[in-house]
């Protein structure tokens, strides 16, 4: 199982988004760089970069800091939040971002993610947000009719093999993971699952690991001291 840490991005600087409210916390560190360089002499791998400024427009934010963290941290990036189109999957990948993460609404659009699924590969990794059971849509604030495991079977059936699924119940409230409804997905979608959301302490650690997850992305935890993050590497690599 991986562990990857999470930076969020808003208007230039790090920040934590609560979730079900789409507020923001105050400002973590006005240095992206840093932290991601931070990160990386901790023993990770990964960083999973999310443009919160992105996700509520609808359009790419934050293209400098992102490129200086690509080129200077030595970090590989996973990137979510503003991505609408190819040509924003293109861009992305020019700048270095090793892994684009598919937004819900682009997923509600069956005929656009089977192009991008066919050019990309695994270059893309399908991002479903969920609430209440229900897929959750443009930038947080927006349920779609539809239900994240219909949603993660007709991603299947267009050859997906892994996705990201983040609980924004859980996300950035400290009071760990929804256990049971992961547990399902894991269970009954067929796909490999990085869970991020409400992940606090290493017993949720180790039994997101027990229960099958491919990966956890975790942002909160790490920044209060709650999870140490080397100690969760090696928890996942056991």
């Amino acid at each position: 199982m991986e562990i990857i840490p999470a930076i969020d991005l808003r208007e230039g600087a790090c920040a934590r988004v609560l979730g079900a409210d789409s507020t923001t916390e105050a400002i973590r560190s006005e240095d992206p760089l840093e932290q991601a360089v931070i990160l990386r002499e901790l023993g990770a791998v990964w960083v999973h970069i999310t443009d919160l400024d992105g996700a509520f427009s609808g359009h790419l934010c934050n293209l400098r800091i992102l490129q200086e963290i690509v080129e200077t941290s030595g970090l590989r990036v996973q990137h979510s939040g503003g991505v609408r189109s190819m040509e924003n999957i293109d861009t992305l990948l020019s700048l270095g971002v090793s892994r684009v993460v598919l937004s819900s609404s682009i997923l509600r659009n069956r005929e656009l993610t089977g192009r991008i699924i066919e050019k990309y590969g695994e270059k893309v990794i399908p991002g479903v947000d969920g609430r209440d059971g229900m897929v959750a849509t443009e930038g947080f604030t927006t349920s779609a009719a539809t239900s994240v495991i219909n949603l993660l079977a007709d991603l299947k059936n267009m050859g997906v093999r892994q996705i990201i699924y983040t609980d924004l119940r859980r996300c950035g409230a400290m009071k760990g993971p929804n256990f049971e409804s992961i547990g399902d997905l894991l269970l009954n979608s067929g796909l490999k699952a990085f869970i991020a959301g409400g992940i606090n302490s290493y017993q949720a650690i180790e039994r997101l690991k027990d229960m099958g997850a491919s990966g956890l992305i975790i942002g909160k935890a790490i920044y209060t001291g709650a999870i140490d993050l080397q100690h969760a590497e090696e928890i996942a690599r056991r």
